[in-house]
């Protein structure tokens, strides 16, 4: 029984196999007959343009003052007196310190006594030669005699300017007892303490600075300065107006100093260490907000804007061979185009070779394409940030 029913069973299984294999044929034949076509990838392009920009150069700079100025006593002596308040601003002339005036004041006050003594034998000496004079021409005292009077008056005479002499530098020296400002500035702390004996050209009491205008010490490598030179060349001999720049400030939270400044020195010889030339650079500082010792970014930005290509950032791609943009040729094909990049403006660069104006690159979908492939480009109408004239 269970061989025949066997028996009975395998000519159905045979069948319904051989149906599965035609099905499944017929199914694949007409997938080959009718291939599925896939759409080029959207992408958004813009048309590369010329731009006014101002080139500039950003550099690493350190602010210092103007006048920066150690106080300290010509003389010895104990400090007795402090006539500021620390980190207060002076005025030249101002009074700082007082020392101890005693010890001076008494060499003054011997000196003018020595003084007074010298006059009177001067004077003395003045009344015998002018009664020897009457009695030499009577003969009544002999010509020795006379001579004896005239020198004795020409020593007096001169013991007498000795003595003022050594009068006005004691003086001097007591009237450096008061320890003034040199010049007007921002005082700085107090070095030494009430009862300190101060030793004369040694010992710093304070320091002053002069804040306004203040300095700004930068570095300028020699292919710059090179450069600058080469440009400056070019301009004169082509009659156009010589390149000159302004330096600005970037302070330390990225934001603008409100004042431009003016070059006003530059070294003589290039920094053998280094490679760079070193520049100073001045700005107005009236309320005092950049003090000595900052470190800035000093921008030098040129005067007059120039005409440059300018792409967006998001547009500007690197590989090992170096930078590069993804351009969109006439028959909507993407190729690779290597790039040389000048300065960054806002959130474009600079294109100094490597594109032409009227060129069409992609800005958005740049991970959709292949090289070589097509795309469907859309031209951007919106720039993602509103931007003014570059600077």
């Amino acid at each position: 029984m269970s061989v025949v029913s066997y028996e009975r069973k395998q000519p159905i299984s045979l069948i319904a196999t051989l149906i599965l294999i035609t099905f499944l044929g017929i199914s694949t034949t007409g997938c080959e007959q009718e291939p599925i076509t896939q759409e080029p990838p959207a992408v958004i392009v813009t048309t590369v343009k010329e731009d006014k920009i101002f080139h500039s150069i950003d550099l690493v700079g350190r602010t210092e003052a103007s006048e920066d100025v150690n106080i300290r006593s010509r003389v010895e002596g104990t400090l007795l007196e402090r006539h500021f308040n620390e980190g207060d601003e002076v005025t030249k002339d101002q009074l700082l310190f007082t020392l101890d005036p005693a010890p001076y004041q008494a060499v003054v006050d011997q000196s003018q006594s020595e003084i007074d003594r010298l006059q009177a034998i001067l004077d003395e000496a003045t009344i015998n030669f002018d009664r020897g004079e009457r009695l030499v021409k009577k003969g009544t005292i002999s010509q020795s005699q006379m001579d004896e009077l005239t020198s004795k008056k020409i020593q007096a005479e001169s013991a007498l300017k000795g003595a003022q002499a050594q009068l006005e530098k004691a003086a001097l020296n007591l009237s450096y007892t008061k320890i003034t400002a040199p010049i007007t500035g921002r005082i700085g702390k107090s070095l030494l303490s009430l009862g300190d004996l101060i030793t004369p050209n040694q010992d710093t009491l304070t320091t002053i600075v002069k804040l306004d205008p203040i300095y700004v010490n930068f570095q300028v490598n020699e292919k710059a300065f090179v450069d600058f030179q080469e440009e400056a060349r070019k301009r004169i001999s082509a009659g156009q107006e010589e390149p000159s720049v302004v330096p600005q400030l970037r302070l330390s939270n990225d934001k603008m100093y409100p004042h431009d400044g003016q070059l006003d020195f530059m070294d003589n010889r290039v920094d053998q260490a280094t490679g760079t030339i070193k520049i100073r650079a001045v700005f107005p500082n009236d309320n005092k907000m950049l003090l000595p010792g900052q470190y800035v970014t000093l921008i030098l930005r040129q005067k007059t804007p120039q005409q440059a290509l300018l792409v967006p950032q998001a547009s500007v791609q690197e590989n090992q061979q170096g930078k590069f943009v993804l351009v969109v040729n006439s028959e909507k094909v993407v190729e690779a185009r290597p790039v040389k990049l000048g300065q960054r403006v806002k959130t474009r660069w600079e294109v100094i070779d490597g594109l032409s104006p009227g060129e069409t690159i992609i800005t958005e979908g740049i991970q959709k394409v292949k090289i070589g492939g097509k795309v469907k480009p859309t031209e951007q109408q919106v720039a993602p940030f509103k931007e003014t004239t570059a600077s």
